[in-house]
């Protein structure tokens, strides 16, 4: 895979686990990378793309579960009373 290219990096130090290091000089062996900073940095694009979707995934999984629908029924009822209380002033 040629280098990612793009916007300006900046260096950071990271201290890296054997058994990841091994496997990430496996992958640019293989040709799949071209350096140890397209792994990482590949990594952290995947994470942080998939960290964001995944979180709006699970809200609306834990939503539409029997809790998630408890719990909306609940809220519902306390703006019902709220309002409620509010009208009777």
């Amino acid at each position: 895979m040629p280098p990612i290219k793009g916007k300006p990096k900046e260096q950071i130090s990271y201290k890296c686990p054997h058994d990841l290091l091994q496997r990430m000089n496996e992958v640019i062996e293989n040709g799949e990378y071209a350096s140890r900073n397209d792994v990482i940095t590949t990594a952290l694009i995947l994470f942080f793309t998939d960290h964001n979707s995944g979180c709006k995934e699970q809200i609306i999984e834990w939503l539409t579960s029997e809790e998630g629908e408890k719990w909306i029924q609940t809220q519902i009822k306390i703006v019902l009373n709220q309002m409620r209380v509010k009208t009777e002033k």
